[in-house]
């Protein structure tokens, strides 16, 4: 452990040595070995394979609003095979969970991932008017179908907001069957990153809520423990407690 060379590590992966690992290696160069020994190892291909690590932790970040940690995460999946397309709908599913501010600090991520690779993005994967109108919700009846089907049985908050603003459950509805399904990232994984998001931000309804919806699409407890430890690189062990307690 003691030749571990972290600031190589990092210099591997980024290209160069970012501010924080070089003032991290100054001030604290034990804690920066460490942490960078528990960052190589949780970033690997294990019940997840890397490219999807990567793309969690850039939704992740889009949803916190973490531009710097988005950013470099972009890099890591598109090193690891991730495209723009992917990069997108990955942060187009933020936008369920944590609103539109998501998608305007993920935009970014898409604009980096635009420029790293010079590529544009295949205009062939986005959702044909056809399969819009799918997935588009236009009675209340159907919304509660929906639910249902999703949840087994109608979320009282569904109930309420049916109750008190019955367009806006309709649009809601509409946003969250458009957005999730398999596209170019599969529903399972659309499902994971939202664990990870509500781990980071330890809201276990929303925890509960995706863990379900996670393994109704095949996700396992090795595939969730993936996603708890990613999100500990981010928001430190308390992600580990939110997620485990679901294992």
């Amino acid at each position: 452990m003691s030749q571990f060379d972290a600031l190589e590590y990092f210099k591997q992966v980024y290209d160069e040595v970012p501010e924080w690992v070089a003032k991290m290696h100054r001030y604290a160069p034990k804690a920066l070995e460490h942490y960078t020994l528990l960052r190589n190892e949780i970033m690997v291909d294990g019940a997840l394979p890397k490219k999807e690590k990567e793309l969690i932790l850039v939704g992740i970040n889009a949803a916190r609003r973490y531009e710097r940690s988005m950013l470099y995460h972009t890099k890591g999946a598109v090193d690891s095979g991730a495209t723009v397309e992917e990069v997108a709908d990955v942060i187009a599913t933020c936008i369920v969970s944590r609103g539109i501010p998501a998608w305007l600090t993920g935009v970014k991520a898409v604009e980096y991932a635009i420029s790293y690779t010079g590529e544009e993005g295949d205009s062939g994967a986005s959702l044909s008017t056809g399969q819009l109108e799918e997935n588009t919700c236009y009675t209340l009846e159907q919304c509660e179908r929906y639910y249902e089907q999703e949840a087994g049985s109608i979320p009282g908050w569904v109930q309420i907001l049916k109750q008190t603003n019955p367009a806006v459950l309709q649009k809601y509805t509409d946003l969250r069957s458009t957005v999730l399904r398999d596209h170019v990232v599969s529903r399972k994984v659309k499902e994971l990153l939202l664990i990870g998001i509500n781990v980071a931000e330890r809201y276990r309804e929303g925890v509960k809520i995706h863990v379900e919806g996670a393994k109704k699409w095949g996700a396992t407890d090795a595939e969730i423990a993936d996603v708890s430890l990613v999100a500990l690189l981010t928001a430190g062990i308390p992600a580990w407690f939110e997620g485990s307690d679901f294992l």
